[in-house]
């Protein structure tokens, strides 16, 4: 067991750190408590059989980790999420900003950057001729972290845009009929919208179909699949 103000390890039950936690909750239990620890996906676990102190000693950690965790925010609130003089204080300044800023999946669901420090970052580079981002990893797609939010307004992107992908002329198609094989080269072909139209292809000599004709969309379908 290990309870601090970053880590809650109670094993078997539950290890991990207090940022992935959004509520504890005490339930007891003919002498004891039950510890209900509600993670920030919504999965919630139970620690069974804790005593009083135990539970003291958790919910205490858990104050420290919030109070920590404040105070490390307010502690420079001028430098914001990116300290700019890293694009001007280096003889390479992308250099400089790489080897300071990283893609961090953690951060992934973080809100979008106000836009006016974008603004002043990509006005900064340009200043200086820093257009070039190919010594930069790219943004990842589905990201929000702070490096991927930067790359993207160094680079003009909309996050919007790197979520268009490209619809091909196959996505574009209309599905109007299910097609099943009942025997060898033999099949029903079933009207998507209406599930009484059926009809009997046969894919053998002579080709054909029940709807009396050698050149329908019922013949195509199957061929189709």
């Amino acid at each position: 067991m290990k309870i601090t103000s970053n880590i809650l390890s109670i094993p078997p039950y539950i290890s991990t750190t207090w940022n992935n936690i959004s509520s504890l909750h005490v339930r007891e239990e003919r002498g004891s408590y039950t510890l209900i620890v509600l993670l920030q996906n919504g999965v919630q676990a139970e620690v069974p059989r804790l005593d009083k102190r135990t539970v003291t000693e958790i919910f205490e950690a858990h104050a420290r980790s919030a109070e920590e965790s404040v105070a490390s925010k307010t502690s420079s609130p001028s430098e914001g999420p990116l300290n700019l003089s890293l694009l001007t204080n280096s003889d390479n300044p992308f250099t400089s900003l790489g080897a300071s800023m990283e893609h961090n999946p953690e951060q992934a669901g973080l809100p979008p950057l106000p836009p006016a420090i974008l603004k002043k970052i990509t006005m900064v580079a340009r200043a200086f001729g820093l257009d070039d981002t190919s010594q930069l990893a790219k943004a990842e797609p589905h990201c929000n972290c702070v490096y991927c939010q930067v790359i993207r307004s160094l680079q003009g992107l909309d996050p919007a845009e790197e979520l268009i992908e490209e619809v091909s002329d196959e996505d574009l198609k209309f599905k109007n009929w299910e097609v099943a094989q009942t025997d060898k080269k033999l099949y029903i072909v079933t009207n998507l919208l209406d599930k009484n139209e059926q009809y009997n292809v046969f894919l053998g000599e002579p080709l054909g179909c029940t709807c009396g004709s050698k050149n329908c969309e019922h013949i195509r379908a199957v061929l189709d699949t």
